[in-house]
């Protein structure tokens, strides 16, 4: 297991391959990032989440390495990228997360309910809402300073309608409603002020902390949208909904990954691709990155250090991992890999460096592997070191922060050490067949629906 260690101190690519079309690249090559950035299914752009990689790469691996009706398991699967490519591409999925919102996302994609079904529903709901419009809303103050005051009561309404029951009893339907809503709850306006999000103007993939926003919305005098929820909700649907749903449905599990993978939930050797990208050291709070959507699912106090939702997700995700914790965890992760990998099966990590300021990043995959690969029972079939701009990242808004993403990823690519020779890599097939209306498909789509309910 031998490596030169010189692309460890310094940045290993001078410029993107030529074949890039976002920038990136990759040392074998240009390989995902000779799609377009918009490449994949309708559905990937329901929410945003901290963390994730794009569909183009997950189709890659699922291309690479699995043929349609074979099992493809991702045990973080944050906002549900694997089992919706691997869905849309006839591939069986198991996904699981323990953060509730990732949850909730990745069920909705492993298992979306039809068309015509989720509209029924909304229409379900804005009915009952009128019926039963509340005269009061009781919500945390941290969350009423982001909605209008008629949005809020739109929004109270659906939430307590959907937590009448446990997220894990949630329909097919209330998962896309959950889910797609989550993606709207909030984002930035249009230079024209319109908005097709549902608060103040604030970014859309994570949220800054209760106080921070509070300060920027009495500096900057912002104004709370008076948006109809239900409006903004089909017009999400007709977006989501905008390609092909065919594929198997997946299963999904809300429980601790290295847990799952041990469990009888999976049954050992049965998995042919494992494609995951575990939290990354240091680096992201699941819950305070999301504490607003987390709001939306039913987990309260998230926002503020101190409250309660905050410190079981922090006990829960335990996101604030020492390198020696994180590498026990990763012992425990390439155990449960080997576990419920068929003999020809391959697991994909995605794992991103990690950098204190000022200092050369942490190899972090290069290193764990190094340190805790022998007697794993699987080999190194690749590492693929990934280089994306940082101010073309999710993460690049950690700014100075301790524990900062870097602009290069890496991709543990493994087998079992009992495994057969592979064949030579195929051709990546780059067409989406689940494609079946074009831009103009989403704007038949509203005109529809607004048409029907005029």
């Amino acid at each position: 297991m031998t490596m030169s260690s010189a692309w460890t101190d310094e940045a290993f690519f001078e410029a993107p391959e030529r074949e890039s079309l976002d920038g990136g690249t990759t040392s074998h090559g240009a390989l995902w990032h000779g799609v377009s950035p918009r490449w994949g299914h309708s559905m990937h752009t329901m929410c945003s989440y901290h963390g994730m990689f794009p569909a183009k790469l997950a189709h890659y691996f699922i291309q690479q390495y699995t043929e349609p009706g074979d099992l493809v398991v991702d045990p973080f699967s944050g906002r549900g990228t694997v089992p919706l490519q691997a869905r849309v591409e006839g591939r069986r999925c198991v996904s699981n997360d323990l953060n509730p919102l990732a949850y909730v996302l990745s069920r909705a994609k492993a298992d979306p309910p039809s068309w015509s079904a989720i509209n029924l529903a909304v229409d379900d709901l804005e009915r009952s809402y009128k019926a039963n419009r509340p005269a009061k809303v009781e919500v945390p103050k941290d969350i009423r300073m982001l909605f209008h005051a008629n949005t809020l009561r739109q929004l109270a309404f659906i939430r307590a309608h959907m937590l009448r029951r446990s997220i894990a009893q949630w329909s097919p339907t209330e998962l896309m409603v959950a889910g797609a809503m989550a993606g709207i709850l909030h984002g930035s306006h249009r230079r024209d002020g319109s908005s097709q999000y549902l608060s103040i103007s604030m970014p859309n993939t994570f949220s800054m902390s209760p106080t921070y926003v509070r300060n920027y919305i009495r500096d900057n005098k912002l104004t709370k949208p008076d948006q109809d929820v239900f409006e903004r909700l089909r017009d999400k649907l007709a977006r989501i909904y905008l390609d092909a749903l065919d594929g198997p449905v997946g299963n999904t599990f809300n429980d601790d990954a290295t847990k799952l993978l041990a469990s009888k939930k999976i049954r050992p050797g049965t998995v042919d691709l494992l494609l995951t990208s575990p939290p990354y050291l240091r680096v992201v709070n699941y819950g305070t990155a999301n504490w607003i959507r987390l709001w939306w699912v039913g987990v309260d106090e998230v926002g503020r250090q101190r409250g309660a939702g905050r410190q079981s997700l922090d006990a829960a995700l335990d996101h604030r991992h020492t390198y020696d914790s994180y590498k026990e965890f990763f012992v425990r992760l390439l155990a449960g890999t080997r576990r419920v990998l068929k003999r020809n099966g391959v697991a994909a990590l995605v794992i991103g460096d990690v950098a204190n300021p000022g200092e050369n990043p942490l190899p972090l995959a290069w290193k764990l592997w190094t340190e805790v690969g022998d007697g794993s029972g699987l080999q190194l079939m690749q590492l693929i070191e990934d280089d994306l701009a940082a101010q073309n990242k999710v993460s690049r808004i950690w700014g100075d922060t301790k524990g900062n993403a870097t602009d290069r990823d890496c991709v543990l690519v493994l087998r079992r050490d009992d495994c057969e020779d592979f064949g030579e890599n195929v051709a990546i097939d780059w067409d989406e067949p689940y494609k079946d209306g074009g831009p103009d498909a989403a704007h038949a789509r509203l005109r529809e629906i607004r048409e029907t309910s005029s």
